[in-house]
């Protein structure tokens, strides 16, 4: 810039540094201040729970057909018997992916809370 005088700026370095020094203790002090007014709040645990739930139930369902469907494909190869041994097979997988998805997800919903397993009764006495 014209007219601007150079300066080494050791002059001014300690001052500068000080100045620096206490605005970043100011912010720290503003930073605290605004942590300490708003309670920690831990993220819900459900969401997530529940989409890595359904995410194991579709993998056990898929599972259980491809491991059919290669079991029908190498005995089909084996022994040359083309397309019905893996559709067997294929079927027969998906049968046991729905059997280990009904099995989970009864294991996933856990025990009954007590008197649930109960049926209610209606008072008719009018």
């Amino acid at each position: 810039m014209p007219g601007a005088e150079k300066q080494s700026g050791s002059a001014n370095n300690g001052r500068d540094a000080e100045a620096i020094r206490r605005r970043l203790d100011a912010l720290e002090g503003k930073l605290a201040e605004a942590h300490g007014r708003r309670p920690h709040q831990e993220p819900p645990e459900g969401r997530g729970k529940a989409m890595g739930q359904a995410l194991r139930l579709a993998t056990e369902l898929v599972a259980g057909v491809a491991v059919g469907g290669g079991i029908g494909w190498a005995l089909d190869w084996l022994f040359g018997t083309t397309p019905f041994l893996m559709l067997t097979f294929v079927v027969l997988g998906a049968a046991a992916g729905i059997m280990n998805v009904v099995r989970t997800a009864k294991e996933m919903q856990g025990e009954p809370m007590p008197g649930h397993h109960l049926r209610k009764v209606v008072d008719d006495d009018d």
